[in-house]
């Protein structure tokens, strides 16, 4: 942990001067340090303690790139190749695709960091308040102090829940805990976790009104949730030692019937995650956007815009790095993957051809949007785009050339001879001439085969308004990313049901087809989904799609995975499976190791000492 400093209140101590008043005399005090005393003079000033853990936390999971790419990458729906001479950074990225996890690559310290530092500074920003306001002197009642301990319990548990997630067992630290530890077992690590939720689940306040603004304040049933994570994944993250289906369902039914508060699904999927979208009924936990363009998960937009996508919203000022993808669908002559090819990933095939969210994004102004991908040829298809200038150009192989955005990775124009390609996805000649695509079927389609229009890119969270609304500050991001939703514990709950636990209610097969069919049916025109899920075709691989088509690049896919059996097992584009289940837990970074002496290596990775 860390030394016994204000790590709390770090911010502040760049200021080497605080004023503090005294009746009409504003001649300020001067102070050669910022400590306790001089710090917490006001309500506010706790408030800026306690909400200290919560900024490193929103950093680590809405807006840092390596948490994304741990949860996303190295699975069957996102991708990040290499693109010409862009983005090979060491094979870093085919070496996740691939399962090929080494200890010296700091994404795995960023990671192990991440949770660590939230632990860390959440038990230092609780020791303060508890220990060093005076609450007469702030204005400040003993149940205020009593609810951000509970809250701040909570972001521990969720915090401790990645790292058993992505590490399996934890160094467990407590409040006043200054030694270093080692690792405890992934039960512990489990059981603490659990006995956090459990003793301070009841002493946080449910959400009352249905439709309230949520403010990225912890409501009981974002509690209830972590609970039935914790518990749905439970064989996976002790290695079979526990397993709590049935604990899950009971807790998911509760969430639904509203023991924990007032939730309902959305209407429509938009409302989820666009402007305004802190009153969705269906949002339990949510971070709100600090309204400008470098918002919530800033990083990891650009990383899916093509490097010319803000030509595409008009203008924009938003970054792009044209990176992240989604795992192809398609041959490099056209013909589609099969499932006799692999049963996951193929993402766009998941989505059937009706549904709504399979659309070319168009920002239709006022906070209105259609469609989640990027798609296709770039030129906008907004009716603010009168004059058709509203157009990504190529920066690379198709440079003064629109550009076409590919659900297929091969590197057409340098080996296959494509100067271009046409309105609706023919591959063109230096002439101009429509090609043959079938001569490309020796084109190599692998993660070092990309070019800069390989793979379609999703725009879900934070959608981009255009050049005509992106002057006003209100409009660049204002949309809070969801972090936990009501559809996800009805999917829960549903697999639950088919794994054969009953819960409360007697749960079946054709109950939980009929929990994901209420979702289904919100992306259809009226209803009208063209392939429900049955007990005919409800089995382990069409839970995972149901998963990844509704979940897409929402920081779940490894963890669905894992649960399943299927990580390490699997077979998916330019992914052959290791039937290595030591490789469903990452390294203990080496550098956490060089830290911490007492840190033994997971089973299968080496020791670095």
């Amino acid at each position: 942990m860390k030394n016994r400093i204000i790590k709390s209140l770090q911010p502040f101590l760049l200021a080497a001067i605080v004023g503090v008043g005294t009746g009409c005399n504003t001649d300020p005090e001067y102070y050669s340090e910022v400590v306790p005393e001089t710090f917490f003079t006001s309500s506010q000033a706790v408030y800026q303690c306690y909400c200290r853990p919560f900024t490193h936390w929103k950093w680590f999971v809405a807006t840092d790139t390596n948490r994304f790419e741990l949860m996303e990458l190295g699975t069957d729906e996102i991708c990040l190749p290499t693109r010409g001479s862009d983005w090979y950074n060491g094979g870093r990225f085919q070496k996740i695709h691939k399962h090929v996890f080494q200890g010296n690559e700091d994404i795995y310290y960023k990671g192990f960091y991440g949770v660590g530092m939230g632990v860390a500074m959440a038990w230092e920003a609780l020791t303060d308040i508890q220990t060093r306001v005076d609450l007469e002197r702030v204005g400040m009642t003993q149940e205020e102090i009593d609810l951000m301990t509970a809250q701040l319990n909570i972001l521990v548990a969720n915090l401790y829940k990645d790292g058993l997630d992505l590490f399996g067992g934890m160094p467990l630290y407590v409040q006043g805990d200054r030694e270093l530890k080692a690792r405890s077992t992934d039960v512990e690590t489990f059981d603490f976790i659990e006995r956090l939720i459990k003793d301070n689940i009841d002493k946080i306040p449910a959400k009352t009104t249905l439709g309230a603004a949520e403010t990225s304040y912890i409501h009981q049933a974002w509690a209830a949730v972590q609970l039935a994570q914790l518990y749905f994944n439970a064989e996976a993250y002790t290695k079979g030692k526990k397993s709590m289906f049935e604990e899950c369902a009971k807790i998911c039914e509760d969430i639904i019937d509203g023991k924990y508060g007032a939730y309902e699904l959305a209407k429509d999927w938009r409302d989820i995650f666009k402007y305004g979208n802190e009153t969705c009924p269906e949002i339990i936990y949510g971070i709100t956007s600090d309204a400008t363009y470098t918002g919530t998960d800033s990083g990891l937009f650009a990383r899916w815009l093509h490097y010319n996508t803000n030509k595409y919203l008009g203008g924009t000022a938003y970054g792009k790095n044209n990176g992240y993808g989604i795992t192809p669908s398609f041959r490099p002559d056209g013909t589609p993957y099969t499932a006799q090819d692999f049963k996951l990933g193929r993402v766009m095939q998941k989505f059937e051809d009706t549904d709504l969210r399979k659309q070319p994004y168009c920002y239709e102004g006022k906070g209105e949007y259609t469609g989640m991908f990027l798609m296709g040829y770039q030129r906008n298809p907004s009716s603010h785009n009168a004059d058709g200038s509203w157009q990504s150009m190529g920066n690379r192989e198709y440079k003064k050339k629109v550009v076409y955005l590919n659900d297929c990775v091969a590197r057409f124009a340098t080996k296959g001879g494509v100067a271009e390609w046409s309105s609706d996805g023919k591959p063109l000649d230096k002439k101009g001439k429509e090609m043959d695509r079938s001569q490309f079927s020796a084109l190599e389609s692998t993660m070092n085969d990309a070019e800069e229009s390989s793979c379609y890119r999703l725009l879900k969270r934070c959608p981009p308004v255009d050049k005509l609304e992106y002057d006003d500050l209100r409009m660049r991001f204002p949309a809070m990313t969801p972090i936990s939703r009501l559809t996800e514990v009805y999917y829960m709950l549903a697999e639950c049901y088919l794994r054969g636990a009953k819960g409360n209610k007697g749960g079946t097969v054709a109950k939980a087809a009929e929990l994901i069919n209420q979702v289904r049916r919100r992306n259809f025109e009226n209803g009208a989904d063209p392939n429900p899920v049955t007990t005919d075709n409800l089995d382990k691989y069409r839970m995972l799609d149901e998963w990844m088509v509704e979940f897409l690049g929402e920081q779940r896919r490894r963890t669905d995975l894992i649960r399943w059996g299927a990580y390490v097992t699997e077979k998916w584009w330019d992914h052959e499976p290791s039937n290595n289940e030591n490789w469903n837990r990452f390294p203990i970074p080496d550098k956490s190791v060089a830290g911490n002496n007492l840190l033994e290596p997971n089973p299968g990775y080496p020791d670095p000492r």
